[in-house]
């Protein structure tokens, strides 16, 4: 009768097991049906369930040479999966999870890839790190490298983080127009996720200090027109005129020496004159 010598309920190790299973040089080792990664991998009961059958089959009930090789393999899980808390410097910040995933998993448009928001992209990244063939040392070691990677070049001050979902809508949209490979790499579905993301191209794609001033350049020109037109949508009209240059730089004067800006001069000027004029009327 079979047994079952595995029973775990963290997933995590579970997977860990058919890793190890199906990589594991021992002859004795018969898989004869594979494990379905896509349907049962979030499933410890149905893991369990794979896992014992093949130690059953391979090693033909041998209690003895099974509960050896199990715990060889508890041994390797014990050494090679970390703890969570060993993520939490990526869990707790959607900016440096983003990065992090971006450097080693990414996204992929052309094959399909569903884009996952945070919770997606830090289970991913701990999926990532577990299945990595290393030592758990070398895993925190790996682990440390991005850190200070981090540190040294995407420890940068956020240049949306006070932005409105409005205005960073906006400036996705325009983003794209910019920067169509934009993409490729990042597709998010949420208001929330989108300035992430927005924050992600500025990390990720524009690698240098020139290419991140462009964009921040162009973003800023935009926005201000954006917010421009914005204004004169309401109670507002835009209007064209030609206007002398000497009258333009007696213009400007006024401007600088009046302190405000030039739309709400040019409307404080034209109300003073009209109750001028129409004080003059009615006087007259």
């Amino acid at each position: 009768m079979d047994r079952d010598y595995v029973s775990e309920k963290d997933v995590r190790k579970c997977q860990f097991y058919v890793r190890y299973i199906e990589q594991v040089n021992n002859a004795k080792i018969k898989i004869k049906t594979d494990f379905n990664w896509n349907d049962k991998s979030g499933n410890a009961d149905e893991t369990c369930y794979w896992i014992n059958n093949v130690l059953n089959s391979s090693f033909r009930g041998d209690e003895r040479d099974i509960n050896e090789f199990v715990k060889r393999m508890e041994s390797f899980c014990k050494d090679e999966i970390l703890p969570l808390t060993e993520f939490d410097w990526i869990k707790n910040n959607k900016r440096i999870c983003l990065w992090l995933w971006h450097q080693t998993i990414r996204y992929s448009y052309r094959r399909g890839d569903a884009f996952p928001e945070h919770r997606g992209r830090f289970e991913a990244l701990v999926e990532y790190f577990d299945s990595l063939n290393e030592s758990g040392n070398r895993k925190r070691e790996l682990i440390n490298n991005f850190r200070g990677d981090w540190q040294r070049k995407g420890n940068t001050s956020d240049p949306f983080i006070s932005e409105s979902a409005d205005v960073i809508n906006y400036l996705w949209r325009y983003s794209i127009k910019l920067h169509d490979n934009i993409t490729r790499h990042f597709s998010p579905i949420s208001d929330e996720d989108r300035k992430i993301c927005l924050t992600g191209f500025y990390d990720c794609i524009l690698d240098t200090p020139e290419k991140k001033e462009l964009f921040l350049r162009k973003i800023k020109s935009a926005l201000s027109s954006h917010k421009h037109r914005k204004k004169a949508g309401k109670g507002n009209i835009n209007k064209n005129f030609l206007l002398s240059l000497n009258n333009n730089e007696k213009m400007n004067e006024m401007i600088m020496l009046a302190g405000i800006k030039r739309d709400d001069f040019m409307n404080r000027l034209i109300a003073e004159e009209y109750e001028r004029r129409k004080n003059t009327s009615g006087q007259s």
